[in-house]
This record gives C-alpha cells, structure tokens and sequence, in this order.
C-alpha cells in the first residue's frame, strides 16, 4: 500500500495543517469609515460618516452595530444584528434586514443583503487591504436596476 501524498488529494483536502483563521475574526472591533455614494453612471452624489462595533456574542455569533449619519435617500440609520456563523456562512435577520454572506478567501467576504430600510437588494464585497483597513464595494438593486454604488472605507480604531 503506498503513502498518500500532498499530490494524491485534491486542493481542498491536501494536509496544510490545522487552521489559525477563524472566519469573520478579522471583522471584530470599532470601526470608523466613510460611505461615498454613486449613480448608475459613476457620477458622485454624496459622503457620509459610517461607525461600526463588531463583536462575538458567543462561538457562533457575532453582533453588528452600524450607525450611518446619513444613508443616501433615507437619513440617520441605525443596524444592528446577530449574525450565526457555519463555517464559512454567516446569516442574519431582523425586521431591517435579511443578509447571507460567505468567506472567500480569509480576507475576502461577500454579502446580499435584502434591505427592508432601502427597499434595495445589496450586494457588498468586503476587501481587507490590511488587518486594519477595509473596503466595501456595494452595489444596490431597486426593483431589478441598479439604483447606486457605494464604497465604504473603513479603520480599525479598536481591537482587543
């Protein structure tokens, strides 16, 4: 009987060792960004303050506090939210919103996002430029259009 090499399993089930990553880790702490919104065409319309407080509840859950100052077309807009993690998914809902979203890479998450504040579909790309530097690219959907495009750029102020 021969030795199983790294070559003999396929990429996904190769013997790397034992993970140091936890999912959604690299999220938790205070967090203060700047939300810039878009028009279809990619003309400017406005900027606001976004603060953000992400934390574990407990192994499976983390707890999402996000304050815009001004979301584009509604005003001061509070979210907070559980979110259960399996894995590499996490899922939330409330009576704001309902949000799936999976880890691609340990840096690299994806969220939809059906808004019931904005009456929008949202579709977030998060992209850690560094452990404490965040981008999100947003593409919002009304009524099977595009209605804007934010980006939001986030620093870690805090983290345990």
């Amino acid at each position: 009987m021969a030795l199983a090499t790294a070559q003999s399993f396929p990429p996904s089930f190769r013997p790397y060792g034992e993970s140091i990553h936890r999912p959604y880790q690299c999220f938790m702490g205070r967090w203060e960004g700047l939300c810039k919104t878009f028009t279809p065409e990619g003309v400017f319309l406005e900027s606001t303050a976004v603060h953000m407080d992400v934390y574990w509840k407990d192994d499976k859950t983390w707890h999402l506090h996000e304050h815009f100052d001004n979301l584009y077309q509604f005003g001061e807009a509070l979210f907070e939210a559980d979110f259960t993690v399996t894995g590499k998914f996490a899922y939330a809902k409330n009576d704001q919103i309902e949000v799936n979203s999976s880890e691609l890479t340990p840096y690299n998450y994806v969220f939809s996002i059906d808004s019931k504040v904005t009456k929008t579909m949202v579709y977030n790309n998060h992209f850690f430029l560094d452990p404490n530097t965040r981008r999100i690219i947003t593409h919002k959907v009304r009524d099977g259009k595009t209605h804007v495009y934010q980006i939001q750029d986030f620093v870690r102020i805090v983290q345990a």
